[in-house]
C-alpha cells in the first residue's frame, strides 16, 4: 500500500513538471530573451518559471543562493557563554575562568568549511586555547571568504589574578523598582555588597536601562549606598583598576562612585556638574584629573581608571584613552572594608569592575571590548587586544 502511494506522488509530481515545461515552450515562442532578466519583461516571468521547473540552483537573474560566509551563532558550552556577534567580531565572557585551558566551541556557519591557520574546525569537536583572541576563516562555496575575530574575556585571570570586586545588575532578578539589598560579587573573593543598616538607602532595580540590560538607580536624596566588609585579596596600596558602566544625570553633586579601603583609601570621585570631570582622591585628599573632559550625562558610558603606582594613571572612555597624568599621583591604603557611593551619588549603574593591579594594555582593551558589545557602546578604538 506504502509503495502504491509512493508510486502515485510520483506520477503527479512528473505529470505537473510535464505540463509546466510544455506550458513555458508553448508560450515562449517567439518572445524577445534579450531582456530577460528585465522583471518588468514577460521573458523574466518565464525565465524564472524555468529556473524552478528545471531545479536549477545557480544564480540568475540575481536569484538563487548565495555563497554563504557567516558565523551565525558561537558559544563554549562546557563554560555556559553565548558570543555576541558585532560584524566580525565574537565577543565572550567568563565570570569562572582562572586560568585557561583547551576549549571546544559550538559554533553554526553558512559557510562551507571554517578554519583556523591551517586547521580545519569543527563544531563541538575542535579544541583551542583561548588564552589570546582566534581568528576564524569562514570559507564560502564559491572559493571566497570571511575572517571573524574571537575574544574571550577572562577578568579573574587579569592583572595577576588582582580581580577582588566585579558586580552586574543583570545577575540580580528582581522587578522594576525593587530595592536592592544584597549584591553578589563575581570576583570570587566574596566581597559582596549590602544595605542592611538603613533600607531606605538601598539602590532601585530598574530594568531596561542599557541594550535591555538593568542598571541600579542610587540618589543623593536617599543617601543610597551599599557596602563590603570583610574584604578579601586586597594586596596592592598604590596600583589599581577601576571600570564602571553607569549613566548620570544632567545636574548632579560631586559624586563619589567607589571607596576602597579606611583611612587613606583610594575615593574615586566625578565633579559637580558641568564640570563632570574624574578624580581620584586619598579619601578626601585632592589630585588633578588626568584629562578636563567633561564625562557625558543622560546616556550609558564605560570609564575606566588606571593607576600604575605612583607613576602614571590613565582615564578611558569605552575604551578611548582620554587622559594621562604622571605627577601629584598618591600612595594608598587598601583593606577589607570599602562602599559603592558613600551616599553622595545621584546615578545608574550596569556593571563594575575593581582590580588591585595596574592593567596591561591588552587585558584594559579585553575587557572593553566585552563591555562594548554587551552595552552596545560606542568608540573611536575598537581593540579587543590581542
Amino acid at each position: 500500500m506504502i509503495k502504491v502511494q509512493i508510486l502515485w506522488h510520483r506520477l503527479i509530481l512528473y505529470f505537473f513538471f510535464a505540463f509546466q515545461t510544455l506550458y513555458f515552450f508553448t508560450h515562449c515562442k517567439g518572445e524577445n530573451f534579450s531582456n530577460a532578466c528585465d522583471p518588468q519583461s514577460k521573458a523574466f516571468n518565464q525565465t524564472i518559471f524555468l529556473k524552478f521547473a528545471l531545479n536549477d540552483k545557480s544564480v540568475t537573474c540575481g536569484i538563487g543562493p548565495v555563497a554563504g560566509k557567516e558565523i551565525t551563532s558561537y558559544s563554549i558550552p562546557s563554560l555556559g557563554i553565548t558570543g555576541i556577534i558585532s560584524d566580525t567580531n565574537i565577543s565572550l565572557v567568563s565570570d569562572t575562568l582562572s586560568s585557561f585551558t583547551p576549549l571546544v566551541a559550538k559554533f553554526t556557519t553558512t559557510g562551507e568549511s571554517v578554519s583556523i591557520g591551517n586547521v580545519t574546525q569543527t563544531s563541538e569537536v575542535t579544541s583551542n586555547s583561548f588564552s589570546s583572541n582566534l581568528l576564524y576563516t569562514v570559507t564560502a562555496t564559491d572559493g571566497t571568504s570571511q575572517d571573524y575575530t574571537v575574544t574571550l574575556t577572562a577578568p579573574r585571570t587579569y592583572g595577576g589574578l588582582s580581580l577582588v570586586l566585579w558586580f552586574k545588575a543583570d545577575s540580580l532578578i528582581l522587578s522594576d523598582g525593587a530595592n536592592v539589598q544584597t549584591w553578589n560579587d563575581f570576583s570570587g573573593r566574596g566581597n559582596h555588597l549590602t544595605q542592611v543598616t538603613y533600607p531606605s538607602r538601598q539602590p532601585i532595580y530598574r530594568l531596561n536601562q542599557v541594550n535591555g540590560l538593568p542598571a541600579l538607580n542610587f540618589a543623593q536624596a536617599s543617601l543610597t549606598s551599599m557596602s563590603y566588609s570583610g574584604g578579601t585579596g586586597f594586596s596592592s596600596i598604590n596600583s589599581g583598576s577601576f571600570f564602571l558602566v553607569f549613566k548620570m544625570p544632567q545636574t548632579h553633586p560631586a559624586t563619589n562612585l567607589l571607596l576602597v579601603g579606611p583611612a587613606n583609601g583610594r575615593e574615586i570621585n566625578i565633579g559637580a556638574s558641568p564640570g563632570n570631570e574624574l578624580f581620584l582622591w586619598r579619601n578626601g585628599s585632592g589630585l588633578t584629573p588626568p584629562s578636563v573632559n567633561s564625562i557625558p550625562v543622560t546616556a550609558f558610558i564605560a570609564i575606566a581608571s588606571v593607576q600604575n603606582t605612583t607613576v602614571s594613571w590613565q582615564e578611558y572612555w569605552n575604551g578611548d584613552l582620554k587622559g594621562n597624568a604622571t605627577s601629584n599621583i598618591e600612595s594608598y591604603v587598601t583593606g577589607t572594608i570599602g562602599s559603592l557611593s558613600n551616599g553622595n551619588m545621584d546615578g545608574d549603574i550596569a556593571e563594575f569592575f575593581y582590580f588591585d593591579s595596574a592593567l596591561s594594555q591588552n587585558e584594559i582593551d579585553k575587557v572593553f571590548c566585552y563591555l562594548r558589545a554587551k552595552y552596545k557602546l560606542i568608540a573611536t578604538t575598537r581593540s579587543c587586544g590581542i
